[in-house]
């Protein structure tokens, strides 16, 4: 069982670099959310307003302590998704602890929406999946989405995750007004995902 801080550095694909997050990240961060907004606000709870550049970067100094910290079930350890020059922002993800003990882990995903439609995120999610079989010995990952979000679903249907089922009534939309379904979906086997080369640090 993990006790201390994630191991991670950096991951690399040939189109991809996925780091923790740094608090000199924020206006870059803030800028995709803003060209973003609208499909994030769609979907994110989170996202109902836009974030101030400020609220931004104490978002992003919390996210530092954490990846300096020991993790814990049910706490995300945010990540950057960013192109291999480490100066265009692609998108974010995370690393949320789901059960360390057995280990199992959530990871869920957004797309700065410039660079959507190219199969990026996908990728991201592929050599995330990776790393946490390989480094961290996970045993599950899980991606949970809402059951209309069918762009979220098809990223974990490309990487041949099992749907486990959908689990009705099970969460508000991102608005908060209305009650809907989950669709579950699950990878135990990482020799079902495709193939990709890739390193990390």
């Amino acid at each position: 069982m993990l006790k201390g801080p994630i191991p991670l550095k950096v991951i690399k694909t040939q189109r991809l670099l996925i780091r923790p997050v740094r608090s000199t990240d924020a206006s870059l961060m803030h800028e995709a959310m803003k060209e973003s907004f609208e499909d994030l606000k769609r979907w994110m709870p989170w996202a109902q307003s836009l974030a101030s550049l400020r609220d931004t970067e104490m978002y992003l100094m919390h996210g530092e302590k954490l990846w300096n910290s020991p993790a814990h079930d049910g706490v995300e350890q945010p990540l950057q998704i960013m192109d291999p020059t480490n100066r265009i922002y692609i998108g974010a993800t995370g690393i949320k602890p789901a059960n360390l003990a057995i280990p199992s882990f959530e990871i869920g995903y957004w797309v700065n929406q410039p660079y959507g439609g190219k199969g990026l995120i996908t990728e991201a999610m592929n050599v995330l999946t990776r790393y946490l079989f390989h480094v961290l010995k996970a045993k599950r990952v899980e991606i949970n989405c809402e059951e209309d979000n069918a762009k979220s679903a098809q990223v974990a249907i490309r990487l041949n995750y099992d749907l486990e089922g959908k689990l009705r009534n099970h969460r508000f939309d991102a608005s908060g007004k209305k009650v809907t379904d989950s669709m579950i979906y699950s990878c135990i086997d990482m020799q079902k995902l495709p193939p990709m080369p890739y390193h990390w640090e």
